[in-house]
């Protein structure tokens, strides 16, 4: 009977703690959102976009505290203001032929009910020493760009490019102040792949199959 009056008293105990436990729980977390006020949530990781018998995508990865290139992951967190994420894009061909290839890169801020609103003027992209404007390893179409950086070369079968750009920074500050808080982010990259073969010229500008 002893035990059971010290049972009951502990359980009396704990319930007269539990309502203040959950209002300090409660506490924390809005601290937790006021301090780091946004999270980044890449998606998709991997985009992949699939033509006939072409078959590309886009790899992401970000150098850890030791200065190692790893696998990139939803949920790094950004406090508000400017913040300098470190994340390298490259394409794959996982195909089976050598194609021309180009890819796209955007940035999105979800606001809290879920829609995405393009940030491009926000963000400074770092590009990667193989991009070049005017025919590096990765280039654009000039004089009047399409929004895509191109491959100057084809891609051959399993193989991963040369990075396009290594890392960006984005005013988070500026976005919430746009749509509110709540806000998370997300990188958006689209690849392409037409064929190389076949083609009537070896110029990746002209090639010919790229989707409207």
């Amino acid at each position: 009977m002893p035990a059971q009056g010290k049972h009951a008293k502990a359980d009396s105990t704990k319930s007269r703690w539990l309502p203040w436990l959950l209002v300090a729980l409660v506490a924390c977390a809005v601290i937790v959102a006021q301090t780091l006020s946004v999270i980044t949530r890449e998606m998709p990781l991997e985009t992949k976009v699939q033509f006939g018998t072409v078959d590309v995508k886009a790899v992401i990865t970000t150098k850890n505290a030791a200065g190692e290139e790893v696998e990139a992951s939803n949920g790094d967190e950004l406090g508000k203001g400017v913040a300098h994420i470190s994340r390298i894009v490259r394409m794959e061909n996982t195909g089976d032929h050598p194609v021309f290839a180009r890819m796209k890169i955007g940035f999105e801020c979800v606001d809290a009910q879920g829609q995405a609103h393009a940030i491009d003027d926000l963000v400074n992209y770092t590009y990667s020493d193989a991009y070049d404007p005017a025919g590096g390893v990765w280039m654009n179409r000039l004089p009047q760009s399409d929004g895509f950086f191109y491959l100057k070369e084809a891609l051959p079968e399993n193989t991963v490019s040369e990075p396009l750009i290594t890392g960006f920074e984005v005013n988070t500050e500026e976005a919430v102040a746009r749509y509110g808080e709540g806000c998370t982010f997300q990188l958006v990259v689209d690849c392409y792949g037409v064929q190389s073969k076949n083609q009537k010229s070896e110029n990746v500008l002209e090639a010919e199959g790229w989707p409207a």
